[in-house]
């Protein structure tokens, strides 16, 4: 794990791609509206396999897009034919990765339209990179009156870095799920956090935004939910369901030198850096890149997002 020379060069880790920039991608169209980036090898597919498995989806070549077909128009229909497609996908081996991360978790993917959080379909959660669809979670940072943050250590055995600090809490939201009850329910599953306790002290934050470049090409534009939780001094963390396996209560210097040693997840440096400009620990006094590093935190998407 290099270490980093700058918490700017922290945050490029995570908020490190710009795919309306990339001529190599394939738009995703739904209602005449761009939602996803398609990669070509996940394009190919559709154009070798889709109409002899009477998929729904339609390959506009000049356009360098993939829709849905005009008899594929409710979310049901929609749902149906995505989570297919991505069925599909893993039964024949295709893109282990991500889809040997198969969770049986629909996430909700937005689309165009006047009704509020409109919902085009939903999809398998591991499916959602494939076609660069924008997914939602909320992240939670836990401290004390004194100023320590709870971060918990990731299980060597999770499929996605493993081994590495993590937020608080974290975890991604599922259809028919809001952000505070995703992240209520996350808090007593990883750190063993009474929900009385959780609504009590929870406080809102606001959103992040960035595009994420994996390390095998997929995009993932994200939307992350923020929340702050100030916990009483006799309130402690603890690993509940194996998601991580310890929890330490760390300073904020200690915090900042291991986000520059690299071993946090990348998008957990995001919220961290939001968590320090909030509570006034990052300035513009302290740091040179400080309008740059808020900038980034809100990257504009572009796409259809919960309003």
């Amino acid at each position: 794990m290099p270490r980093h020379r700058c918490l700017l060069e922290v945050a490029h880790t995570c908020q490190n791609d710009d795919p309306w920039a990339d001529a190599s991608l394939y738009a995703f169209l739904c209602d005449g509206v761009q939602i996803g980036f398609i990669p070509a090898p996940v394009w190919e597919v559709l154009r070798e396999h889709g109409a002899a498995q009477d998929w729904p989806l339609v390959l506009l070549p000049a356009q360098r897009a993939v829709t849905f077909a005009d008899a594929c128009s409710s979310v049901e229909q929609r749902t149906r034919a995505m989570n297919e497609v991505a069925t599909w996908m893993r039964d024949h081996r295709l893109f282990p990765d991500p889809l040997d991360g198969w969770r049986n978790e629909q996430y909700a993917i937005y689309g165009p339209g006047e009704r509020r959080n409109r919902i085009a379909f939903t999809l398998e959660r591991s499916a959602c990179a494939l076609f660069g669809l924008a997914t939602f979670g909320v992240h939670l940072t836990a401290y004390t009156p004194d100023g320590r943050i709870w971060v918990p250590k990731r299980s060597s055995t999770k499929p996605t870095w493993p081994g590495y600090y993590d937020n608080s809490v974290a975890g991604g939201i599922t259809a028919g799920d809001g952000p505070l009850a995703t992240v209520v329910r996350e808090c007593e599953e990883e750190a063993g956090l009474p929900p009385p306790l959780v609504r009590e002290h929870v406080q809102a934050a606001g959103v992040l935004t960035y595009f994420y470049k994996t390390s095998h090409g997929w995009r993932q534009p994200e939307m992350q939910y923020v929340y702050d939780l100030l916990l009483p001094p006799d309130v402690t963390l603890a690993p509940s369901d194996g998601e991580a396996e310890s929890f330490e209560l760390l300073d904020r210097a200690t915090v900042l030198d291991r986000m520059l040693e690299g071993t946090f997840k990348p998008n957990c440096t995001l919220v961290l850096m939001d968590f320090f400009i909030r509570h006034g620990w990052l300035t513009a006094d302290n740091e040179s890149d400080y309008t740059t590093l808020v900038s980034l935190l809100h990257t504009p998407l572009r796409i259809p997002v919960p309003s």
